[in-house]
């Protein structure tokens, strides 16, 4: 490649190269960016991205649970809305993006990516940290992002990660044993990686993972609820301290006692007594030192592992996604290597975040995402919600992750037969579109404003239309009501507010206005119980920071 004649610059470009240069990091991960720009589709060329709903796609099995979300378009373009929609509420998000492996499982700006590609790994760099950047705004300020990947992309992961997000966020680098693994004439690979950055570390509170009892279960005692083993719950008398408050004397069946230094309180060593939980050897003597006994549904909190080996793998998930949308017509599998809904069951469970977090996985691929939290909402009931992203190559939404989360929810039959109860839930499916931009600021303004009601509805959580007028329409959903008013001209405010009127809730209003610095106060002096947000200045304030317009 020809180097470049700086001699002919004119002065102001001279001035932004040398900035440039001067700018440059001394230590982190540099790629060219300039050689490996990212193009899109013709469509979204100087235009900024809205949301349309596939009306024919709608689930909704339980009208008063929150509605979970399908996007299907380019993940780029369906995170820019999501900066406006969800902007700091997220707080979970899991991808599983292509690891880059030069054997074509990475398409960049229509061509795949092959191990012999000069800048195989700088475009992989461009297209994922666009991304990443894009997707830390979503998170809330105790968010966490976990990424899967394999050895290809590891190191450079690792180190954009911690430029993006900051070292000091840098959580764990979790290792999930997931199968047979690869192997080559030196060594077998087991693990695949989920590198894990929070927003901000400092404020996560402790996370917790469930360790179910395991070891040689037996019943010697004939107790009726089943085999247990026997675990310490007693230091040696050699060990036992008399000053310590756990210090005390129990009694066997027959009398026998036993004091030292127990391993719980007086209390809960009562409640064992009372469980009969405590094993003093057997009949008639009960004479043994006493031990706890312990059975495989009994559970403790551990900090959790960064090694995952039982929690599902690849050839399990692999068969369960065949047997919900089976295999094509030449029995092949319509999706490969997906990763099985314990795995990120478990990530999300050890976050700690309670019972209605909200996620985000924008590689959606064939929806394990989706479907994990479907299953844990239905195992411990709660109002998880997802966001799924992903494009339509290869027909990867509209076959594979779409009739996925469609079968999970409502039920599907086995290949031979088995029913499987659906789970339940609600889903809204969208495609991106375009808005094209225009010379005229005030003729954008006007037309992403009738453009965008389905990103309003998004971002309020309300979907249900009520009324439809030329100049307004009314949306509500469990207790809550939304008003999106499209005109310039303010002689229909008062026909929306009558009817807004006749609705009980909580009632927010996004009215259309030129001025970007908001709305006339005087055009709202007698609206009571009612909240007030402009548009669309606040989406072209968004966009302008991701799209050059």
């Amino acid at each position: 490649m020809a180097k470049k004649d700086y001699s002919k610059l004119e002065k102001d470009d001279l001035l932004k190269v040398i900035e440039k240069l001067e700018s440059r990091k001394k230590y982190g991960l540099i790629w060219d960016e300039e050689k490996t720009k990212e193009q899109f589709e013709k469509e979204s060329e100087n235009a900024l991205p809205v949301l349309k709903e596939v009306k024919g796609k709608e689930i909704k099995t339980d009208p008063k649970k929150p509605t979970n979300i399908l996007i299907e378009g380019d993940n780029y373009h369906a995170l820019s809305v999501l900066n406006y929609t969800h902007q700091g509420k997220i707080d979970v998000i899991y991808i599983d993006p292509p690891y880059n492996t030069g054997k074509k499982d990475f398409k960049y700006n229509d061509s795949w990516v092959d191990e012999n590609d000069t800048y195989r790994h700088s475009k992989w760099l461009t297209f994922i940290s666009k991304r990443l950047r894009l997707a830390k705004n979503l998170l809330s300020d105790e968010g966490v992002i976990f990424i899967s990947i394999d050895d290809n992309e590891i190191a450079q992961l690792r180190l954009l990660c911690n430029e993006i997000f900051g070292e000091q966020n840098f959580i764990n680098n979790f290792m999930w044993l997931h199968g047979k693994g690869k192997k080559t004439k030196q060594s077998r690979t087991l693990q695949q990686y989920i590198l894990c950055y929070a927003k901000n570390k400092y404020l996560l509170g402790e996370w917790v993972d469930i360790k179910f009892a395991s070891g040689l279960f037996s019943n010697p005692d004939n107790d009726p609820r089943g085999e247990w083993f026997s675990g310490s719950v007693s230091f040696s008398e050699d060990r036992s301290n008399k000053n310590h408050e756990n210090y005390f004397t129990i009694k066997s069946p027959t009398g026998i006692e036993w004091t030292r230094q127990w391993q719980c309180n007086e209390d809960e060593m009562n409640e064992y007594l009372k469980d009969k939980k405590i094993y003093f050897g057997p009949a008639p003597e009960y004479s043994n030192v006493p031990r706890l006994k312990i059975f495989p549904t009994d559970s403790s909190e551990i900090i959790p592992n960064n090694i995952l080996d039982s929690v599902g793998s690849t050839r399990g998930a692999q068969k369960e996604l065949d047997e919900i949308i089976g295999k094509s017509d030449e029995g092949k599998s319509k999706f490969e290597n997906p990763k099985p809904p314990k795995l990120i069951e478990f990530l999300f469970n050890i976050v700690n975040k309670g019972k209605n977090i909200k996620v985000i996985d924008f590689f959606a691929g064939s929806g394990t995402t989706g479907h994990a939290i479907l299953n844990l909402n239905n195992e411990i009931p709660g109002d998880r919600l997802f966001i799924l992203c992903t494009n339509n190559e290869e027909n990867i939404c509209t076959d594979v992750c779409y009739p996925r989360i469609e079968k999970v929810i409502k039920g599907y039959k086995k290949p031979r037969g088995a029913k499987v109860d659906g789970l339940g839930g609600n889903l809204k499916y969208f495609k991106t579109a375009f808005v094209k931009n225009s010379i005229s600021r005030d003729d954008l303004k006007m037309r992403i404003t009738r453009e965008c009601t389905e990103m309003l509805c998004l971002r309020e959580g309300i979907f249900d239309e009520v009324k439809a007028k030329p100049d307004f329409h009314i949306f509500e959903q469990n207790g809550r009501v939304m008003g999106v008013y499209y005109a310039l001209e303010r002689e229909g405010l008062s026909s929306l507010k009558k009817e807004l009127d006749k609705i009980k809730g909580e009632k927010i209003l996004y009215c259309f206005t030129l001025d970007p610095l908001g709305l006339d106060k005087e055009d709202f002096v007698d609206w009571q119980g009612v909240s007030l947000e402009p548009i669309p200045q606040k989406i072209l304030d968004i966009y302008e920071q991701i799209y050059e317009y």
